[in-house]
């Protein structure tokens, strides 16, 4: 039992010798140096400042946009894509104005327009609906990145 004991406390002391601190100071900027502190050293990372700064660029850059809905009037690949593609761009601007932006998107190999800034499914459905004569063929997108919408 003797044996045991001197065992147990033996294998205590070896593995808490072994055992190692972390400790992450947080800035609000969310780009920090982490510290590892083992027994017998410090080891410290530090990140580039070019990172802390493009991170406060696209956070500049994304201040007026937030994710929303559009309404999407076209959608096609092939030679005349482009064409067709910015034909139906402004055949939307002639008739609907510049009041609900058009935004030219190309994925490859697919052209697509999509139209409007809608908060809501709800606002982007009602422009739908407005819009179906023109374009029957047009279908929500949502998820998308938007600018903030223009107001009346």
């Amino acid at each position: 039992m003797k044996q045991i004991s001197l065992i147990i406390i033996f294998l205590i002391l070896f593995l808490h010798s072994f055992s190692q601190n972390e400790t992450f100071k947080i800035e609000d900027s969310g780009i920090t140096p982490s510290y590892k502190s083992y027994n017998d050293g410090k080891i410290s990372i530090t990140q580039d400042i070019k990172i802390l700064q493009l991170v406060k660029k696209q956070n500049e850059l994304s201040k007026n946009k937030f994710k929303g809905w559009r309404v999407q009037i076209y959608f096609n690949s092939g030679q005349k894509a482009m064409r067709e593609a910015q034909n139906t761009k402004a055949k939307f601007l002639a008739r609907y104005g510049k009041k609900h932006r058009a935004y030219m998107v190309y994925n490859s190999p697919y052209y697509k327009i999509q139209v409007g800034d809608f908060r809501t499914k709800a606002e982007a459905l009602f422009f739908k609906n407005k819009i179906k004569d023109s374009f029957p063929n047009s279908w929500l997108i949502g998820g998308v990145l938007i600018n903030y919408p223009i107001e009346d």
